[in-house]
């Protein structure tokens, strides 16, 4: 898979997850306690800034702001567009892939690092959808995605800097994505 294309496809399916949330949803307390689903929101965008920042050294947001965000609130699906043109602008440079990365995490490889960005949306999308009443279940053809980068990241290590929990407890009827996203340590709070 293309990285850069995988990155893409998680970013519009943000998006597309942000722009079906009901207006009233936006307070409601989501699986990512205690923040709100404008909060949430807040934090996938920062996050996809904080990652801009390591790549071409132009800090966006702080760690703080990532892990303590504010509720995005105003149009929210304008800032978010504008995020998703950048993002995709500063990872298509050339070399970004090939040249290593420094960032919370430590050095790695751009090629390893757009991971992070990638799971980061595709995770916080699947909690905010699955947090404000929306189906969370990925559409078949972002399946494929998900196990692939359910598969890069997570592991012991990006468990032990918090990244992800410990995979939950599944009933008989969890589905396929609830799967996926229990092996990212989350789990359904509607």
């Amino acid at each position: 898979m293309d990285p850069i294309d995988t990155l893409a496809r998680c970013l519009a399916h943000t998006r597309a997850t942000v722009a079906a949330v009901p207006d009233g949803e936006w307070t409601t307390v989501t699986n990512c306690e205690p923040w709100t689903a404008d909060v949430l929101l807040g934090h996938i965008v920062a996050s996809q800034l904080l990652w801009l920042g390591a790549i071409d050294g132009n800090e966006r947001v702080s760690v703080s702001q990532v892990m303590k965000p504010e509720a995005l609130g105003g149009d929210r699906l304008a800032r978010l567009d504008e995020v998703i043109d950048e993002a995709l602008t500063v990872w298509r440079t050339d070399g970004v892939l090939d040249r290593d990365i420094t960032g919370a995490f430590g050095t790695l490889p751009g090629y390893d690092t757009i991971v992070f960005p990638s799971i980061d949306a595709l995770a916080h999308t699947w909690d905010l959808a699955s947090s404000t009443g929306l189906d969370p279940d990925l559409p078949d053809e972002m399946l494929p995605i998900a196990k692939d980068l359910v598969a890069r990241a997570v592991n012991d290590t990006t468990r032990q800097f918090g990244l992800f929990a410990e995979p939950p407890a599944l009933d008989a009827h969890a589905t396929e994505t609830d799967r996926l996203m229990a092996l990212a340590g989350r789990r359904r709070t509607r």
